[in-house]
């Protein structure tokens, strides 16, 4: 499973604020927890490469690890003014096990990224259990860094989706809408999302009755149709908009 976000810093927080940004992973770590104890262990840092992961914690017990703080910034020095990339994995290789959470901050006039990647054990699988159980983690992502969207699904579903130059819903797509059954009818559910006791937007969900298989059929065409109708509504952004 694959999730996928955009989101912007305010003007106030300095280049290179590794710091925060892990500490707004935190959070995130733990939701994932809940639901496969192998994603909440310790985290590592990545290197360069898929075959030169370092052995190098990324937390002390709930903080960022001062030691993961200064190689972030080593990697960086040549990088001021320019995108950076915090890139970490669970420290557990292979097929079924691996997972890794991909961050790309100080991007200028675009919006920053952050991805994260789960390695299912099997097709049609989700380790993070249910709709409802998957949806509290982008629910975290979402609040955590304030994201404009967020969707998540299986990977292929990219190249599935209606829309090349906009977000695809793929099992569960997040908006910052806040959205009735009215408007969105193909949806199985719309989870709402909160901050400081507001609602701040929505969740629109797929499939339901199953994890989001992308070489099901009515799955893929229960996506597309949502895609459709909020793009009929102006509610899908285009990313150069983001």
């Amino acid at each position: 499973m694959h999730l996928q976000a955009s989101f912007r810093d305010s003007a106030s927080i300095r280049e290179g604020d590794f710091i925060l940004q892990l500490r707004r992973v935190r959070p995130v770590l733990l939701e994932l927890s809940t639901n496969d104890g192998t994603l909440g262990g310790s985290w590592y840092l990545s290197g360069n490469g898929e075959d030169s992961k370092l052995g190098l914690p990324v937390f002390d017990g709930t903080e960022p690890q001062s030691a993961a703080i200064e190689e972030l910034i080593r990697r960086s020095q040549y990088e001021l003014g320019r995108p950076k990339s915090i890139d970490i994995w669970n420290g557990k290789p292979g097929r079924g096990n691996a997972s890794t959470i991909s961050i790309i901050i100080d991007c200028g006039s675009i919006a920053n990224q952050f991805e994260l990647s789960i390695s299912e054990r099997q097709r049609g699988g989700s380790r993070l259990g249910s709709y409802l159980s998957s949806a509290k983690v982008v629910s975290k992502v979402t609040t955590e860094f304030n994201c404009p969207f967020v969707t998540f699904g299986p990977r292929p579903y990219f190249e599935k989706q209606v829309f090349d130059n906009r977000p695809g819903v793929s099992w569960m797509l997040y908006l910052p809408h806040v959205l009735t059954p009215a408007e969105v009818p193909e949806a199985r559910a719309l989870i709402p999302v909160m901050r400081d006791g507001q609602e701040q937007g929505t969740i629109i969900v797929s499939v339901t009755d199953d994890v989001f298989d992308v070489n099901n059929r009515e799955h893929v065409k229960a996506a597309n149709d949502i895609e459709i109708r909020l793009a009929d509504q102006d509610l899908l952004p285009r990313f150069v908009d983001l």
